[in-house]
């Protein structure tokens, strides 16, 4: 077994047997690049960020809301506003999705009816265009997944429908990053392998490297995946892709020096095993030291507090993987191939000479200052003009017939161009809001941000709609207290004037003369019935003689005359019952005129003090009319004053059924956090964000000091807020990337080539190149296709190529630096003769990469393509004219100091 394992050591069987297994066992653990984007496609932030506070508070939301994610349903009728019957078919479509929320995940559904007060904000003033709010919980299924069925769902006939929200879009954006990280990753490989068979006019070479660098590649991979959530370490979405471009840049560049050095070799010894033996021995050391510079260099990026640069670790992962995939992969097969691994070609290769580096190193040693100042005429104006402005809007790779993209930019046209990506301010409160003490200091915020610059709408528990509703003010309330202040005035003016018709009709010299009228009646009166009661017994008198005359006649005349006395008796007795009569009801007209006498004359006594009292009255009526009319206008002066402007509600209103819906919408379960929605005039541009964030916060901070809600916990969130963190943390610790990429890399130099100057010089003269390329990409991109921004990963993506060409580049000339034993004049012209050579190839594989780059139709890898094409480009023109006159300079200017000193 023994001698078994030895056989298969030198045959390098063993290490071909151990990269299979961890090929495989990388293969097969590790999940596709589709899922890792996925699973890494949302930005993460730091616990005490304005996001991570804000998702907190979201969680203690309440209603089976904390988790979930808001979405937009976005209808629009293309030629004219929403008819009835359209309405009528969106409100259909969207009570069909209430009876199947429970499938969809919805857990909450916004529409204008069930949003009254706030219906400005889901309805363009146009009337075009109409918002729906989905709350969905992607706990079951992906957000992908559920925007899928919603958008087939949701289609009502005669209006376009599209599903948006800026979490969908960034979706959108990752979901095209993982397509063109996969096409990207196949053009490099066989970009690559069309380098090297064509560089060899080779099969089984191109062949072979890319067996080395796909293992290299599949191990890094699932290695840094593995880490990533083993112990928690920062993984973004462009690693992937970040992994293959340095596997295949610097990895093909190493394979082709072992295969070059092999054939080299093979002409001085056919046998493989040996040549395989010299190869590797010569070549180790040199890519061991660039590889773990490199290596070094990455994981120093764990310690820079950015996530995005912390997950270049990776990269320290991967060269460390491809330096022992191509030392032991291909020692594999070029020790089982020999010189078949070139074949069908077995001509040895013909050294091309540079021409350039020749002409520019024999210019530089004749003038080296010209030669400097050269340098400074190519890149000098490149860099003093530099301009580099970054889109950290997910927006900026997708197309215009993404239907969510479709939706954004319909909101933005509509109503404004923030309103795809608004910003939300929670607040959490120690106490229940719903009461006038929180909801006058929110609404006074309200405003506050309404009328900071940059804002175009607030949207709040108080002002669901945008706009202050009238009812809830205090010059509402002023105007109906003024309105009842003007009423009761013009009341007492007309109770005034009554009293003064009133004093003014009270004759006491008439009620006087009829009180002595109805004194002359009485004493009539009582006349009447004296006279009555003579007439009486008068009658009785003359009926009493008649009958005693009757009783004394015997004769007919006699009887005849009694007759007739007997018909006066009974007529006398008659007047008699008559005047009896009379005189009872004249003694009754007496007692009622005494009476009526006696009161006339309480009556007129009495209105001697109404009169009186009506003149008081009138006077005190007359001051009151004259109060109130100030009371009137005080009040409409305060109405029209910006003191007036308070939001006040009272208990009953706190009750009513639209404030209870606003509260619905706006609030917590437990009523002690609320959200104001701002919403921007333009869309997030890295050239306002940071600023405008910045703003709000000290608005709210200073709006919010000295009142009840002072102490709240307040929390921002929004795409604006994501990417103005993110524009943050670039801009502040880019420069962090850049000194450890300069410092790694300077340091890596010095040491190998145990010299400090000139190796400065070189690194200087790469940064130059760098900042060059840079500009002259920017330049390309905003006359070619009109875009005037990179990507906010094209400096992170770029600067990770660039050190591993610059640090192989300079290390490699550092190495020779080192073992040479000319002196610098002498060792400068075959140094850049030869290496002229080896930069040339160096440009064939960056180039040849950078093209394959361009498969994916993204511009960010177009950016990227471009800037290491005009780098590795100016590098190349500076670098012979930047080591041969900085060389000799080096040597002369002390030398003439010398002389004059001695003299």
């Amino acid at each position: 077994m023994k001698d078994t394992m030895i056989k298969l050591h030198r045959n390098r069987l063993f290490t071909l047997l151990v990269w299979l297994i961890i090929v495989f066992i990388a293969i097969i653990s590790a999940p596709n690049i589709t899922d890792a984007l996925q699973s890494y496609s949302q930005p993460s932030y730091g616990a005490n960020s304005q996001p991570a506070k804000a998702n907190q508070l979201r969680q203690q939301w309440g209603y089976q809301l904390g988790g979930t994610t808001s979405v937009n349903i976005v209808y629009q009728n293309s030629t004219g506003k929403i008819t009835n019957s359209q309405q009528a078919k969106i409100d259909k479509t969207i009570n069909q999705l209430k009876q199947h929320k429970s499938y969809y995940s919805i857990k909450k559904i916004v529409t204008p009816s069930t949003n009254v007060a706030g219906k400005n904000q889901m309805l363009s003033k146009d009337g075009s265009t109409q918002m729906v709010s989905l709350d969905l919980n992607a706990n079951g299924n992906t957000l992908r997944v559920l925007t899928n069925e919603l958008i087939s769902q949701v289609k009502v006939h005669g209006l376009k429908s599209y599903v948006t929200s800026p979490e969908i879009i960034r979706d959108v954006n990752n979901q095209k990053n993982s397509q063109v990280t996969q096409l990207v990753l196949i053009a490099l490989f066989i970009v690559s392998m069309l380098i090297v068979g064509i560089y060899f006019r080779s099969v089984f070479a191109p062949l072979i490297s890319f067996i080395t660098l796909f293992s290299a590649f599949v191990t890094s991979y699932s290695v840094s995946l593995h880490l990533s959530k083993l112990f928690n370490l920062p993984y973004s979405q462009y690693v992937p892709l970040e992994i293959g471009i340095a596997t295949l840049t610097i990895g093909t560049i190493w394979n082709i020096y072992i295969y070059r050095k092999f054939r080299s070799v093979l002409a001085l010894q056919r046998e493989g095993g040996y040549a395989t033996t010299q190869t590797i021995a010569a070549l180790r050391f040199p890519i061991t030291v660039v590889g773990g510079a490199l290596a070094i260099i990455f994981f120093a990026c764990d310690f820079v507090n950015y996530d995005q640069i912390q997950s270049l670790w990776a990269l320290g992962i991967t060269y460390l993987v491809l330096i022992l995939a191509t030392i032991t992969l291909n020692a594999v097969f070029t020790a089982a191939l020999g010189e078949s691994l070139f074949w069908p070609s077995n001509a040895p290769l013909t050294a091309m000479k540079s021409h350039f580096w020749s002409r520019a190193t024999e210019f530089s040693l004749w003038q080296p200052i010209a030669s400097f100042l050269v340098v400074l005429y190519i890149t000098l104006p490149f860099i003093y003009f530099y301009h580099n402005s970054l889109n950290f809007s997910p927006m900026t790779n997708l197309t215009q017939t993404n239907q969510a993209v479709k939706g954004a930019q319909l909101l933005q046209a509509h109503f404004s161009a923030g309103k795809a990506t608004p910003i939300t301010i929670y607040l959490k409160n120690d106490q229940p809001l719903d009461n006038e003490k929180y909801l006058q200091h929110i609404d006074a915020l309200t405003s506050k941000l309404q009328h900071t610059q940059g804002v175009s709408a607030v949207y709040s528990l108080t002002q669901p709609g945008g706009m202050p509703i009238e009812k809830y003010y205090v010059s509402s309330q002023l105007q109906s207290i003024g309105l009842n202040a003007k009423q009761a005035t013009g009341q007492l003016s007309q109770a005034s004037s009554g009293i003064q018709n009133s004093n003014s009709s009270l004759n006491l010299s008439a009620l006087k003369q009829q009180v002595k009228d109805m004194s002359k009646l009485v004493k009539k009166s009582n006349q009447v019935i004296r006279d009555s009661s003579n007439l009486a017994s008068q009658v009785s008198q003359a009926a009493a003689n008649s009958g005693v005359a009757g009783r004394q006649s015997a004769s007919r005349r006699v009887r005849a005359y009694q007759t007739k006395i007997n018909e006066l008796n009974q007529s006398l007795q008659a007047v008699s019952s008559g005047l009896s009569q009379l005189s009872a009801e004249g003694q009754v007209i007496q007692n009622y005129g005494q009476n009526s006498y006696n009161n006339l004359q309480n009556y007129s006594q009495q209105i001697d003090q109404v009169q009186k009292q009506l003149k008081k009255v009138s006077g005190q009526v007359h001051s009151s009319t004259s109060q109130l009319n100030d009371i009137y206008d005080y009040l409409n002066g305060l109405q029209q004053s910006g003191a007036a402007n308070v939001y006040y509600i009272t208990k009953a209103q706190l009750t009513d059924t639209d404030f209870l819906q606003t509260m619905l919408n706006y609030t917590s379960a437990n009523k002690k956090i609320t959200t104001l929605q701002v919403v921007m005039k333009n869309a997030p541009s890295s050239e306002s964000n940071i600023k405008q964030v910045q703003r709000l916060q000290n608005q709210v901070n200073l709006q919010l000091r000295g009142t009840p809600l002072a102490h709240d916990q307040v929390a921002m969130t929004g795409e604006p807020v994501s990417q103005a963190i993110n524009q943050s943390k670039l801009s502040h610790h880019f420069m962090s990337l850049l000194a450890i990429v300069i410092i790694g890399v300077m340091a890596a130099v010095f040491i190998v080539s145990r010299a400090i100057l000139q190796p400065f010089y070189w690194t200087i003269a790469f940064l130059m190149s760098a900042a060059t390329g840079f500009q002259l990409a920017y330049i390309t991109m905003r006359f070619v296709t009109n875009v005037d921004q990179f990507d906010w990963q094209v400096p992170l993506i770029s600067v990770s190529i660039l050190t591993a060409i610059a640090a192989w580049q300079i290390i490699a000339l550092g190495l020779s630096f080192r073992y040479t034993e000319l002196s610098m004049l002498d060792w400068i012209r075959p140094t850049m003769a030869s290496y002229g050579k080896i930069v040339r190839y160096i440009i064939l594989v960056a180039v040849g990469l950078s093209i394959a780059l361009t498969f994916g139709a993204s511009f960010a890898l177009i950016e990227i393509a471009l800037i290491v094409i005009y780098t590795v480009f100016v590098y190349y023109l500076v670098l012979p004219l930047i080591v041969s006159s900085l060389g000799k300079l080096s040597v002369t200017l002390p030398s003439k100091k010398n002389m004059l000193k001695n003299k």
